[in-house]
């Protein structure tokens, strides 16, 4: 594919010999750093597009890059991209390209092409570091004017929801009437917030509970909030509310409850590290993802002790 590119620098392509990132073979040009911000702050406040390294201005191959620059060129790239403009970019990939074996190729033994994707950002504008914001205007990659800077400020992407709080709802309850043993429930509520400038006219949160801490009595509470759906698999439950009214920027609203339950045969999954995982959907925007390990709160500990000196006792 690289050998049929099309020829030409354009606003979403820009090529760049082995010599942008290269001194001599075995040294990075000094300002590379410097050189890569400038590129990767014009594409991300524009529409985005692909920086290539190893293909010169006439888009043939040149030979590429060594692939293990600073114990692997592509590891190296990856972490350097992401974090050369501030904000740092949430999103770009690194693409590595190195000859084929089964037949000659213009790219030699131990040399790759690096293919950078770098898409329009939701967090944009960018800054280079010469403290300058970038755009590809006319296939090159030129500083923004302060009109510019303020289109991008009102550009909107998608709605950005996120976790905005995560915390146990009361005291542990105590329970002594299972002949199994003693059991302590939690509950917990969750709460989301638009981060965004843009409105989330559809948005949901959903929360795993590991198997062993979603029993019968679990679910019952769950079932009596009415408030969410779930699925099981063999190890999880998975929980989901909707949100029934959009989020505007800025809003912080009630997301879910669940409720977990401690018992002498769970203990030792809470002191391994058990956690929550959720998720947050939001219109097409990419669904957000954390977990929360149970031990983090004051409130698990101490129906943990609670549990064991009913079990000792």
């Amino acid at each position: 594919m690289l050998e049929s590119i099309e020829p030409h620098e354009h606003d979403f392509q820009e090529f760049k010999g082995s010599g942008w990132l290269m001194r001599s073979p075995k040294e990075v040009q000094p300002d590379f750093l410097f050189f890569l911000s400038k590129q990767a702050s014009a594409f991300s406040n524009g529409s985005g597009g692909y920086l290539m390294i190893g293909i010169d201005d006439a888009g043939q191959i040149d030979g590429g890059v060594p692939v293990n620059l600073k114990n692997g060129t592509r590891a190296w790239l990856e972490d350097l991209v992401a974090a050369c403009v501030d904000p740092p970019l949430p999103q770009c990939n690194v693409f590595e390209v190195i000859g084929r074996t089964e037949k000659p190729s213009n790219i030699p033994p131990g040399y790759g092409v690096y293919v950078i994707e770098l898409p329009a950002s939701p967090d944009a504008p960018h800054q280079a570091k010469d403290h300058r914001y970038y755009l590809r205007i006319a296939g090159k990659s030129r500083p923004m004017g302060h009109v510019h800077v303020q289109d991008v400020l009102r550009r909107t992407f998608h709605p950005r929801i996120e976790l905005a709080r995560f915390g146990p709802y009361g005291e542990f309850q105590r329970d002594t009437s299972d002949p199994r043993g003693p059991r302590a429930f939690i509950q917990f509520r969750l709460f989301m917030a638009n981060r965004g400038r843009t409105l989330a006219r559809h948005a949901g949160i959903e929360v795993c509970v590991p198997r062993p801490f979603a029993g019968t009595e679990v679910r019952k509470r769950m079932k009596e909030q009415g408030e969410s759906h779930y699925t099981q698999t063999s190890g999880t439950l998975t929980y989901f509310r909707y949100h029934p009214t959009p989020l505007f920027p800025t809003q912080e609203v009630y997301g879910l409850s669940v409720w977990v339950c401690l018992h002498q045969k769970n203990l030792t999954h809470i002191r391994s590290g058990a956690a929550l995982d959720w998720v947050i959907y939001a219109d097409d925007a990419r669904p957000t993802h954390g977990h929360q390990i149970l031990l983090d709160y004051t409130i698990v500990h101490r129906a943990l002790s609670w549990v064991e000196a009913r079990i000792e006792g």
